[in-house]
């Protein structure tokens, strides 16, 4: 299976320097055009994708749209399949919030979070044990949803993704990561093959990394 997951083009909340988590932002303008610089890129120099997946929050879904339009307008591809389970790990009450306003509205928890790199409970949010057992399931969906010749198109967020590459790498940690708006992360994984536990564990011809947080697209854009 060749697996493509891509960060969602920049958000109204990123431009804000907001922490999202599931606040339902959409684009913006900046985010619109790094989305068809994406879009012409993959279909100029990627595989056709015969599924497409995507986060339901409208920053993921437009950036979705833009991308797949570029294949539409030359031949039929996948529809695109709404998948909430791709969406930003829960934030809970920093969402939506700047770092400058979370410390007016919550400012014993902020220097918390400050003062220790040990993990600090956020009310409502997602807990570090949480997170990689939604990915490793969404993971395992894939894995038995799909085969060896499907081509798949993952479009969800930075903070999921951080956790997705992880289950992806058979990582039991989980490694900081920035990850610029649209990256791309590209992985060949033999499917039928998954669980071997023998020698073809470490056979590097069944598991490859072609791509890992490229930006090359942007980069080759003077204006983004």
């Amino acid at each position: 299976m060749h697996l493509l997951m891509i960060r969602h083009a920049e958000s109204v909340g990123n431009r804000e320097y907001r922490m999202q988590g599931r606040v339902d932002y959409g684009l913006s303008q900046q985010g619109v055009e790094q989305a068809h610089v994406l879009g012409q890129f993959l279909a100029s120099s990627i595989w056709k994708p015969t599924h497409i997946y995507t986060s339901s929050l409208q920053r993921a879904v437009h950036t979705t749209e833009i991308l797949r339009d570029y294949w539409a307008t030359r031949e039929e591809v996948s529809p695109i399949t709404l998948w909430p389970n791709l969406q930003e790990v829960r934030n809970g009450v920093l969402e939506g919030l700047t770092w400058a306003e979370a410390q007016v509205k919550h400012p014993n928890l902020c220097a918390s979070l400050i003062a220790s790199t040990d993990w600090v409970p956020i009310p409502e949010a997602e807990t570090l044990t949480a997170s990689p057992r939604a990915q490793h399931e969404v993971l395992q969906t894939l894995l038995t949803r799909h085969e060896n010749q499907d081509r798949v198109w993952i479009v969800s967020h930075g903070g999921f993704l951080q956790y997705l590459v992880a289950a992806v790498l058979g990582s039991d940690r989980v490694w900081g990561l920035s990850i610029p708006p649209t990256a791309l992360f590209e992985f060949v994984i033999d499917c039928a093959r998954w669980d071997v536990t023998d020698q073809n564990r470490f056979n590097a011809m069944l598991w490859r990394i072609c791509r890992f947080n490229e930006v090359e697209h942007l980069k080759a854009s003077t204006e983004l």
